[in-house]
């Protein structure tokens, strides 16, 4: 099953009229695309953007670093006024993500952690406004559990991959090798539509996006 939430064209069309604000970001991005690295499309690094200026959150929790991209995205986002902590649990990208922090001289606000998130983040001081987890499908739910706890009152969790290429929202039964995330999956947004602490909206951005508010 091909990626069923967009047309080709629109996804063209929108990689077209939303360039990366930054020339860097703009090489970052040709970097992921190259080497196949995990890294959020376009429409998808924009509408975060969006957010975090909406949101101009001052402690930004990641799920997921990659090669820094969707970081770096939010950092500028807020005018390099907030601060960051991601972590990616493959050490090859952790190091990447770190030179390129180092790249926009921007190390001394974001702080990377190479490790296993559901570990990490209990280990994290203090709180967050605004988190994004762009990890594991499977592993959402858990990310989200541990997150809960280290936010303030009306902070926001981004959630990147949720429609799995259409096949969250496809009718009938996945194939069997995707039954199991296909499942998980719908479960976690069930989870966040209708738990009456938050407020979550599910897009069709990207490979899918759900933003969720915490009820202050």
């Amino acid at each position: 099953m091909d990626n069923q939430i967009t047309y080709p064209y629109i996804e063209a069309f929108l990689n077209e009229i939303e360039p990366p604000d930054n020339q860097l970001l703009h090489e970052l991005e040709a970097e992921a695309r190259r080497d196949n690295v995990p890294a959020a499309v376009r429409p998808t690094a924009r509408f975060l953007s969006v957010l975090a200026k909406l949101k101009q959150p001052k402690r930004i929790l990641e799920i997921g670093s990659a090669i820094g991209y969707s970081a770096l995205t939010l950092y500028l986002a807020c005018d390099r006024k907030t601060k960051i902590v991601t972590i990616e649990k493959d050490e090859e990208r952790f190091l990447l993500a770190r030179n390129n922090f180092r790249r926009f001289e921007a190390l001394g606000d974001i702080k990377p952690i190479c490790g296993d998130a559901e570990e990490e983040i209990e280990n994290l001081e203090g709180t967050f406004d605004m988190a994004f987890i762009d990890a594991a499908k499977g592993a959402s739910m858990r990310y989200f559990d541990k997150i809960l706890p280290k936010m303030e009152q009306g902070g926001m969790i981004v959630t990147d991959n949720v429609l799995y290429g259409g096949r969250t929202a496809a009718p009938g039964e996945p194939v069997h090798k995707h039954r199991t995330g296909v499942r998980i999956m719908r479960e976690y947004l069930d989870f966040l539509c209708t738990d009456p602490r938050f407020y979550t909206a599910v897009l069709p951005v990207g490979d899918g996006v759900a933003v969720t508010l915490l009820k202050d």
